[in-house]
């Protein structure tokens, strides 16, 4: 499976408070991905996988940046050329 983020891309939680697990969601025009643990797993589980996703987010965040701030130096490099 494949998800491509657009910037119309909203990213949000599902918050029931202590009532049931959050579940993460991204939605856009024509499309509803939901992300989380089944409720019958342990809450140890739905911690490990929410930590497990923070940290990979945070280095695709890093990775992103580094990218992003490479693309913009070959642009002024290009540009004063």
């Amino acid at each position: 499976m494949s998800f491509h983020g657009e910037p119309s891309t909203w990213v949000h939680v599902h918050d029931y408070g202590t009532v049931h697990p959050p579940i993460l969601a991204l939605d856009g025009d024509g499309y509803h991905l939901t992300i989380s643990v089944f409720e019958s797993r342990s809450p140890a589980d739905h911690k490990a996988f929410a930590e497990s996703l923070a940290k990979t987010v945070t280095g695709y965040l890093a990775a992103v940046d580094r990218w992003a701030a490479a693309q913009m130096a070959d642009t002024a490099t290009t540009q004063d050329a």
